[in-house]
């Protein structure tokens, strides 16, 4: 397991410090989860912008979705 540093308010930080060892691990854990779930919808949204970059790039150059499967189809 890494370790990694968050910035918080003086209230939060000081409340941490008098926290029981197990609800920091309990806190940490939760923390942890929501941190992955957020990071993960971040890179599909990142993702889907950059779908929609292509999409507009290809447009932009005639390339629609229908000429892209007729170029499929011919390779076929």
């Amino acid at each position: 397991m890494e370790r990694i540093v968050l910035e918080v308010d003086d209230t939060v930080a000081k409340a941490w410090r008098n926290t029981s060892a197990k609800l920091r691990a309990q806190i940490g854990q939760s923390l942890g989860q929501a941190l992955t779930d957020s990071l993960n919808k971040n890179k599909e949204l990142n993702f889907e912008l950059l779908l929609q970059d292509v999409r507009a790039e290809a447009a932009k150059y005639g390339l629609t979705e229908q000429i892209l499967a007729r170029l499929l189809d011919e390779e076929n």
